[in-house]
């Protein structure tokens, strides 16, 4: 039996060869070898780019917003038992397993003043905490700071804004600004306005560039004794390890809440930004439908070349079967012959694939600087050309992710259907007649 196999796939490779003792491949053969690479190729270097898209947008979607927030039902009205709610919360088994952090904190809107004129600004007010690192918990991820101020984020007037703000008002580390914010942190008749001046302790980074811009950061404390609102705040905050688990966390948190349930709303960011996550699974769907075209079609390119090779090689296969060989064998050739062109190419294309999307941004960098070079020089001054405009998703960099479990899954889907490919045509060649098959040849 082993015998009969090593002589198959000895067989199946000797039929990737040319009909010269110095060709590597057939025409045909090269010819389904460079499409199917190709169509590997386009995979790996689309799906490290769109996995690595995702991979950013949803991370800055997780640094940008609250994934589990929980108001009073009535609109502007404060939780009083913030204590007993964050409580009740951590000690559900379920929650401790899939929540990252429960704390309470406050958002109001507030005014900023710049050189005589105001502007609105959203305002949150969080727990102050220190890991073991000596990183704050719960803020976004701090991009410059001053550790000195920073200390002092929970003993005074510290805030932490925005690069995007500090880089649209030139604002430094360490420069003084004055907020001004509705006193009891709510907008109404007859209100009075608290004005403070606050020291800029660093810049955060969330990756969202609204946020970035429009977003002040200061300690929960702070917030309380600036709106005389002592013991008093606007929501409770759940956030998660996994966005996933929202539905899961918001379904166990409402039972559990103190009083009755319909006290409390609980909103998610899917609520929140359910239309532009849906768009995000969209285009993965759209892409993944793409894809799959593309391989359907370099596996016709196989079907076809094991076809002609049948059509080809039906007087050696007629001989191969007057010597003895079972029509199960001639199917294993063929078959094997179509599946060692997917994986000799899967290898080359996938190869070629990593290696590119490792380097794709600076190849595009390259062909950038190429484009603009020839345009200044054949036409004096040109407009820059972006071929990815990283500034219309926030990015600082092309994101780019090579899934090696996404790659080998493509990998291990293109050599089954390879075979696939070369199954449908071996089974004809295993029917021919031998002797009718060497009488007409």
């Amino acid at each position: 039996m082993l015998k009969h196999f090593f002589l198959e796939f000895f067989i199946a490779f000797r039929y990737l060869r040319g009909q010269g003792r110095t060709v590597i491949f057939s025409l045909g053969t090269r010819l389904s070898f460079f499409f199917m690479a190709l169509m590997v190729f386009i995979m790996v270097v689309v799906l490290s780019f769109f996995t690595g898209f995702q991979k950013e947008v949803h991370n800055s979607l997780w640094n940008s917003g609250y994934h589990i927030t929980i108001l009073r039902q009535s609109n502007g009205e404060y939780l009083t038992n913030s204590g007993e709610v964050v409580k009740v919360i951590k000690d559900n088994p379920l929650i401790q397993k899939i929540s990252r952090s429960v704390f309470p904190s406050i958002t109001l809107n507030g005014l900023i003043e710049v050189q005589g004129k105001f502007e609105g600004k959203s305002i949150r007010a969080l727990p102050v905490s220190f890991d073991e690192n000596g990183k704050l918990q719960d803020f976004p991820r701090l991009v410059h700071y001053d550790i000195d101020l920073l200390k002092k984020l929970d003993q005074g007037n510290v805030i932490i804004v925005g690069r995007e703000m500090a880089r649209h008002y030139g604002w430094q580390v360490g420069d003084v600004i004055r907020i001004y914010m509705p006193q009891g942190g709510q907008l109404t008749r007859g209100m009075q306005i608290k004005a403070q001046d606050f020291t800029i302790a660093g810049f955060f980074r969330t990756g969202y560039y609204e946020f970035d811009l429009n977003l002040v950061f200061m300690s929960l404390s702070t917030a309380q004794k600036v709106l005389e609102i002592p013991g008093k705040v606007t929501e409770i905050i759940v956030q998660l390890h996994d966005l996933g688990n929202l539905d899961q966390a918001r379904q166990t948190i409402r039972p559990i809440l103190p009083g009755t349930s319909y006290l409390y709303s609980i909103r998610t960011i899917k609520d929140e930004r359910g239309n532009f996550l849906a768009a995000l699974q969209l285009e993965k769907t759209l892409m993944i439908i793409i894809l799959g075209l593309l391989i359907i079609a370099g596996i016709a390119g196989i079907w076809v070349t094991v076809h002609l090779l049948v059509r080809a090689k039906a007087k050696s296969i007629g001989m191969l079967r007057a010597m003895g060989l079972p029509t199960g064998s001639v199917i294993v050739i063929f078959t094997a012959h179509s599946m060692l062109i997917g994986l000799l190419s899967t290898l080359v294309g996938g190869s070629v694939g990593i290696f590119v999307s490792d380097r794709l941004e600076i190849m595009i960098q390259l062909v950038e600087d190429i484009i603009n070079s020839g345009c200044n020089l054949y036409f004096g001054v040109c407009n820059p050309v972006q071929l990815i405009p990283k500034h219309i998703y926030y990015f600082d960099h092309l994101p780019v992710y090579a899934d090696i479990s996404v790659i080998f899954g493509v990998a291990l889907s293109t050599m089954i259907l390879s075979g696939l490919a070369g199954y449908f045509p071996s089974r004809t060649a295993a029917i021919l007649d031998p002797v009718q098959t060497i009488r007409n040849e």
